[in-house]
């Protein structure tokens, strides 16, 4: 297998979940296409080094999580001369409620939820993803968890849903 085809591999395998994870960060679809484009192309260009990485897929994720952070930076900066981004009604697989409380997360709370519950990914692969300590994953999990209790209910995540640190 040449080193395309690892690439291509690559692609198959984690577009549609690195997608998924900007779109639910940035809440706007055409944004979360647009920073999935950008991290595969970086992707491409670095394959050298990120084709023998331990880790290529939480190397994706990095990037396409200070992608959308940084896109949400510049959005709030700018001067609003129309109504605050929303979100565009989820993916099917996504409530639309969840992605509405998503969206009134702090983007650093929203992206250590999604990285967590959506993508099932660990506190220290987290931590790795968002260039942050876990003790700063456990944080921002933990007031981002607080802040959707808060908007959906008491029930939207039990106790016994949440990883034990």
């Amino acid at each position: 297998m040449d080193a395309g085809d690892d690439f291509e591999g690559l692609c198959d395998t984690m577009y549609e979940r690195v997608a998924r994870a900007a779109f639910l960060i940035l809440g706007d679809r055409d944004e979360a296409l647009d920073v999935t484009q950008e991290t595969f192309a970086r992707a491409c260009e670095r394959w050298a080094q990120v084709s023998v990485m331990e880790n290529p897929e939480g190397w994706l994720y990095r990037v396409a999580v200070n992608l959308s952070l940084s896109k949400r930076r510049r959005a709030a900066r700018r001067v609003l001369r129309r109504a605050p981004d929303r979100p565009e009604p989820a993916a099917e697989s996504t409530d639309p409620a969840l992605a509405k409380a998503l969206v009134r997360l702090s983007p650093a709370q929203r992206a250590a939820v999604v990285l967590r519950f959506y993508l099932d990914l660990s506190i220290e692969t987290t931590a790795e993803a968002l260039g942050n300590r876990p003790g700063t994953v456990r944080a921002l999990t933990s007031q981002g968890i607080g802040r959707l209790r808060a908007d959906l209910g008491a029930g939207w995540l039990e106790e016994d849903d949440e990883p034990v640190p």
